[in-house]
């Protein structure tokens, strides 16, 4: 019986975990929007970017912008998409560039805390690769799965199950658990990774393109 219900917890908190990766932006206006961003993630993975003169991509951030708190981020941000004119990207997102500061931020509604806003290391050339994405897979099943409020399958934990699954192999690929770029050996397969197998943790800034330090220059 205590077995029984062990395994009903597990399965209860993974249902809980496949609804909220699909938890999407509640707020509307650019105050609202820029506020979730600067509390959510960007702020965790990337504060030391906005450090006083911190130079990326031969740009420094200016003197007068000094970014300490997230309260600075949401001001960095609010200017950002109140000043700049976005553009529309697979997924239903919008993407802003700043050229002052050399930092882009996307607005994702099916993002719980909207979005992200980072500094990239080549600039503005990883600004024009984003605007030139196709949409993927991940992109259309991710919307597909918002609208029609379906949830994400789950992988069984291989103590509840005697077998393991492994997705059909495309292109040579298949997916067999790994879920990091170390483990990648090309752009492609990262790719391949990144839209078709669940878990993956090769895209830290949301953005659908993986493993940009090791193989998705």
């Amino acid at each position: 019986m205590l077995k029984r219900s062990y395994v009903a917890i597990i399965i209860a908190f993974m249902f809980f975990t496949t609804v909220s990766t699909y938890a999407e932006c509640t707020v509307t206006t650019s105050e609202e929007i820029a506020n979730k961003i600067a509390h959510g993630h960007a702020w965790t993975n990337h504060a030391s970017e906005f450090s006083e003169k911190k130079k990326i991509a031969n740009m420094e951030m200016p003197e007068n912008k000094t970014i300490t708190s997230p309260e600075d981020f949401e001001n960095h941000i609010i200017t950002i998409i109140t000043t700049n004119t976005p553009k529309i990207i697979p997924g239903n997102r919008k993407v802003y560039w700043d050229n002052r500061t050399g930092t882009i931020v996307f607005y994702d509604p099916l993002s719980n805390d909207c979005g992200t806003a980072f500094r990239p290391n080549d600039g503005k050339q990883y600004y024009d690769r984003v605007l030139m994405r196709k949409e993927s897979d991940k992109d259309r099943s991710k919307i597909e799965a918002y609208q029609n409020r379906t949830l994400k399958p789950y992988n069984t934990p291989k103590y509840l199950t005697t077998t393991t699954t492994q997705t059909t192999a495309t292109n040579g690929f298949q997916c067999d658990g790994r879920m990091h770029c170390s483990q990648m050996r090309s752009c492609e397969e990262a790719t391949f990774f990144l839209n078709h197998c669940p878990n993956t943790k090769m895209d830290g800034n949301n953005d659908g393109i993986p493993c940009e330090k090791q193989w998705c220059h």
